[in-house]
């Protein structure tokens, strides 16, 4: 499963329409408008068969939508799943036109931090999946990365015994790859929520204030 990670303070359900909102938005930019999947069949008096059978397409419908919102576990956190197939990308369209123009589009959204990847949440399981992420993102030229961990509900992963793991195969894939853990041009995200652990790759994410929709709007003063 691909998706979007995407945390608030209050208010899910307006966070939830947010999540829909902007990444409809831009999704319609770059891919252009979605089709409708929803059915147009209207006819009346149906059998209870016929109402059975049409549920059950409607239900297949909604899973087959570019975006969908699945119950995360944990309170504050909204997972949008989706069918594009680089979530990363679709992410930084949002993230750097909003860090250009400082213009704010979300109230209760806060981040919007795209996932490429889950497994179970297991130190096994995550090496796993996340070689598939180590070959695209860290074969060939050298990279300044980060590693961020967070965990929710969850204390059987380790975060030093997932970081050094993680880290270990960057290095072992490509020894010219250095730690900066504060303008790494790459950073590994780990978010792991209840019994699952989801993986991606970001380039520019400290830069980019974590992907912090509210963070990266503000101007910076002449100081700084």
């Amino acid at each position: 499963m691909k998706g979007f990670f995407c945390s608030c303070n209050v208010r899910e359900k307006d966070c939830v329409s947010e999540s829909y909102n902007i990444l409809n938005e831009y999704a319609d930019k770059i891919y252009g408008l979605e089709k409708d999947v929803q059915s147009n069949d209207n006819t009346e008096d149906m059998d209870e068969l016929s109402n059975e059978i049409q549920a059950l397409k409607s239900s297949n419908e909604k899973r087959t939508r570019r975006f969908q919102v699945v119950d995360s576990g944990a309170k504050n956190i909204v997972f949008v799943r989706t069918t594009i197939d680089d979530p990363v990308k679709l992410a930084e369209s949002i993230i750097e036109d909003i860090f250009e123009h400082k213009q704010q589009k979300t109230r209760f959204l806060l981040r919007l931090v795209p996932i490429e990847t889950i497994c179970k949440a297991y130190l096994d399981d995550l090496k796993k999946a996340f070689q598939p992420l180590l070959t695209r993102h860290f074969q060939n030229d050298s990279k300044t990365f980060s590693i961020f961990f967070n965990h929710r509900n969850n204390n059987s992963l380790s975060r030093d015994e997932v970081i050094s793991a993680v880290a270990e195969m960057i290095t072992q894939q490509n020894a010219s790859h250095k730690v900066d853990l504060k303008n790494a041009e790459i950073s590994v995200i780990i978010e792991v929520i209840r019994s699952y652990a989801l993986l991606s790759v970001i380039p520019n994410f400290i830069k980019h204030k974590k992907y912090n929709l509210h963070a990266i709007c503000e101007k910076k003063s002449e100081s700084e």
